[in-house]
């Protein structure tokens, strides 16, 4: 579908969709219980959808419907079958699953869409070969075959966090205690901090003996419970750059205390200028009565802030630089050159290298002609240039905007509600 944005302001209240980030780790624990959890407060995705088919290839069990679901767990180490397990384009689905599915001696199939088996696997696949199992990658697909044994994991910390969680959900399934030594530098940790957060709220103990290290005892047993997922601080980001640029906006659904990493968005609005208040739960933000200030951003730890961050640059007078920005180039788009390729229609002054991300500023950009957009199946570049169009001074145009089904179905029209 194509989406025709007009310049606006945003004004109003909006309920934010649920975290993704926690709810694929929820669920997981959930599927991995030894009885029924019912995790509520979810919202309908592409990625959720693949998390939940999975977890059914894998043996668990969904009744109920969203908001509210119901899964009873499974044993993925008893699997005797070969299991396929479509992934679609959920990176979360694919290497949090792998190792809880390597826990058994059966085979298993991994596929996926767009550029998700594109992605770097090279960790894991160093994991499988010191064990002398099966890794395979190619055609399209994964093949994985266990078991998967306990033991000293070295994984390095500037890849994607995702491998570590991967396997904290399922070292306490194997029969003797792991280590995982993460090795420096660690610019993602705070993901790993909300997997141990969700091990333990269903009694999946793990210490933590060292500022890179954890331990996890074998033998242990996830025990079902009902849990209720939390506001997505990486969603908020959008509203809350357009308010910062044009207008205000209430944010319900948000934990100010949250583990989420990119609840450093509300920091970095902050040191840029933007009015920001909690009250009862609600973020308010707002933008002020003066030009924002510059950025110098470190997007290692937050990486899913990037195509917003952008936006947010492009307005701003002066020389913003995000910095550490690499793994934006391995996402569902290579999201540095989708994000070069969209403002530069626009306009806009910007230059990358590799790892680095450097925007020079205005205050207000037009163009004689309604720009076309292209989403790049990328539901952060669409949601993002979504931002940026509103807060242009002329129309866009968004191609394939349906790319946001990905993350929030819902993104236009929970904001339609929202625009003035």
């Amino acid at each position: 579908m194509n989406q025709i944005i007009h310049p606006a302001c945003i004004q109003g209240t909006l309920a934010l969709p649920p975290s993704k980030s926690m709810a694929h780790r929820l669920m997981i624990c959930a599927g991995l219980a030894a009885g029924t959890s019912r995790i509520s407060g979810l919202r309908d995705s592409k990625d959720m959808q693949a998390t939940l088919q999975c977890l059914k290839a894998l043996g668990a069990r969904i009744s109920g419907d969203f908001p509210t679901l119901e899964i009873t767990g499974c044993d993925p180490a008893s699997r005797m079958k070969q299991a396929v397990l479509d992934c679609n384009e959920s990176g979360s689905t694919l290497r949090f699953l792998i190792p809880c599915t390597a826990l058994s001696p059966a085979p298993a199939v991994f596929t996926g869409k767009g550029r998700l088996m594109e992605r770097p696997m090279g960790v894991y696949a160093d994991v499988f070969l010191n064990q002398g199992l099966r890794f395979e990658q190619g055609n399209g697909e994964i093949l994985v075959q266990g078991p998967l044994q306990p033991g000293l994991f070295e994984i390095p910390g500037n890849v994607s966090s995702q491998f570590i969680s991967g396997l904290l959900f399922a070292a306490g399934l194997m029969p003797d205690t792991t280590k995982i030594a993460v090795l420096p530098p660690y610019e993602s940790r705070d993901y790993v901090h909300m997997t141990v957060s969700a091990l333990k709220a269903f009694g999946i103990c793990v210490t933590q003996p060292t500022d890179h290290g954890y331990v996890i005892p074998g033998h242990q047993a996830y025990r079902p419970r009902q849990l209720q997922v939390e506001g997505d601080w990486s969603q908020a980001a959008f509203p809350a750059v357009f308010a910062a640029l044009k207008g205000s906006v209430n944010l319900e659904g948000l934990n100010r205390d949250s583990l989420q990493g990119d609840k450093v968005i509300a920091d970095i609005l902050q040191l840029a200028g933007a009015s920001l208040s909690w009250h009862s739960g609600t973020l308010t933000i707002a933008a002020p009565d003066h030009p924002l200030q510059p950025l110098d951003v470190d997007l290692g730890p937050c990486p899913d802030l990037g195509p917003a961050l952008c936006v947010l640059a492009s307005f701003i007078p002066g020389t913003s630089i995000i910095r550490n920005a690499g793994r934006l180039r391995i996402k569902e788009s290579d999201r540095i050159a989708a994000m070069e390729e969209e403002l530069k229609k626009w306009g806009v002054r910007i230059a990358s290298t590799e790892d680095t991300i450097t925007i020079q500023g205005a205050l207000q950009h037009r163009q004689s002609q309604p720009v076309t957009i292209n989403s790049h199946n990328d539901h952060r570049i669409a949601m993002a240039m979504a931002v940026f169009g509103w807060c242009a001074a002329s129309d866009s145009v968004i191609e394939d905007a349906g790319a946001v089904t990905k993350s929030w179905p819902d993104f236009f029209g929970d904001m339609q509600e929202v625009l003035k």
